[in-house]
């Protein structure tokens, strides 16, 4: 069938306004057409005012409905909003004095006296002091001065011989980070592996333990990545009093309800969450890129589905070549033959890829591999193609990709520990750290 035979099959079938049509892998599958000639039919009777799609819901016959809907948003939400977005992102550091007023008020296209009334209102929160006349600082509620020499435990999964066996560069260079931080901070840094099987900390030494003994530390820095049982390891930290920042590296609803409550535990989020694929979808619509493939074969895990649901909120079209039998390279990596299945996964996956302005895959092992199959012949080269984590092999291969911002996990991880609940997050918020596209 043509894509004219599909408008006229489609016109002809009795669809009222607002039903929702038939995805566009379905109406292939069950016609025998490709995935592509059901896409153009249905773009072109979106043209046509016939049909409307929307974001992650798919296509629906008829108009969409109009929503006459007027947000007012008060020139103080706008500022913390934007204050916001700076500490999220690491632009404003926990450790350095704020802009000035007047340098805030350029950025942010405002009068000084708006500016210096949302301030005072964050001083009086407690979020931020001033010293002197000066400019305005985040709130040292422990102040370092008095905390020389003192010692943070950086803790992290370990084997059962207390070595840390870092899958990815994240953890590696994440854990470089905590270390420089600490010593900006003049806080010593003592290391920990976490054994999950045995639900044991371990020095470097391979030797136990317990945290009965760390009750006088400063506080700590927790990674959670690969840690499967966070309950248990959680359990493990409840005789401490100490302030914890973790590194969350689970889904948001698993965090445990008790400890978000606590004022001493700050969770952060690196890669879960739909801001990644929101920030690298508008990287692509100021390109002029509306319609594009995401490529996962990870689908099995939160943070792709997240990342695709991300693209879509931005108002992309997102043709969907995913695969959901694997959550993360670490799954293929316990197989037989892992990297030849890897390929003819990926190979599956972008065979039935329409015409598209952009590739979008879900982490720099996707876009690499693929990469050197175009290299072997076995694909054609993408468009354009962009990916996330910005690895060392994503500068080796030119591959645009999105950098998670791990100066700003390790700088406010340490800071969590110098004056627990300072923050600009609101109550309860979760504590979601930005990034961006970098090209190449």
């Amino acid at each position: 069938m043509t894509v004219a035979d599909f408008c006229k099959w489609i016109e002809s079938s009795g669809f009222k306004d607002g039903d929702r049509l038939p995805s566009v892998r379905d109406v292939a599958s069950s016609s025998g057409a490709s995935t592509y000639t059901v896409f153009r039919a249905y773009k072109s009777l979106v043209a046509l005012g016939k049909v409307y799609a929307e974001r992650g819901n798919g296509y629906f016959w008829g108009r969409k409905p109009e929503l006459a809907v007027s947000v007012h948003e008060r020139e103080s939400d706008r500022l913390e909003r934007l204050l916001l977005e700076d500490w999220k992102s690491g632009k404003i550091s926990a450790g350095s004095p704020l802009p000035s007023i007047k340098d805030l008020c350029t950025e942010f296209g405002t009068t000084p006296a708006t500016m210096r009334r949302m301030l005072e209102v964050l001083q009086g929160k407690g979020i931020l002091e001033r010293k002197g006349r000066g400019r305005y600082w985040f709130a040292n509620v422990r102040r370092m001065s008095a905390a020389r020499f003192k010692e943070i435990l950086l803790i992290m999964r370990c084997n059962r011989n207390g070595d840390f066996n870092c899958l990815g560069e994240r953890e590696l260079t994440f854990m470089q980070k905590v270390y420089a931080e600490a010593h900006r901070n003049s806080l010593k840094v003592r290391a920990l592996g976490y054994f999950e099987e045995g639900g044991l900390f371990l020095d470097a030494g391979g030797n136990r333990v317990e945290m009965e003994s760390c009750r006088g530390c400063f506080g700590a820095v927790v990674s959670t990545m690969l840690v499967f049982n966070v309950n248990r390891l959680f359990a493990e930290l409840s005789c401490t009093r100490f302030p914890v920042a973790v590194w969350w590296e689970h889904p948001l609803y698993d965090i445990p309800r008790a400890l978000k409550k606590e004022k001493r535990f700050a969770f952060f989020n690196l890669a879960f969450g739909e801001f990644p694929g929101r920030s690298v979808g508008r990287f692509l619509k100021e390109k002029g890129m509306d319609r594009v493939a995401f490529v996962s074969p990870y689908h099995m895990s939160m943070w792709s589905r997240d990342r695709l649901k991300g693209l879509k909120k931005v108002g992309l079209e997102v043709f969907e070549a995913t695969d959901a039998s694997h959550a993360s390279h670490y799954d293929f990596m316990q197989e037989k033959g892992a990297h030849e299945h890897f390929s003819r996964i990926l190979l599956k996956l972008v065979k039935e890829v329409p015409p598209v302005d952009a590739w979008v895959v879900s982490n720099d092992r996707v876009g690499v591999e693929l990469l050197s199959l175009v290299e072997q012949g076995k694909l054609r080269r993408p468009p354009y193609m962009v990916s996330f984590d910005n690895s060392n092999d994503s500068y080796r291969n030119r591959l645009d990709s999105f950098e998670f911002s791990l100066d700003a996990l390790a700088e406010q991880s340490v800071f969590h520990l110098a004056s627990p609940g300072v923050t600009l997050y609101k109550k309860d918020d979760f504590r979601e750290l930005s990034g961006r596209v970098v090209e190449k």
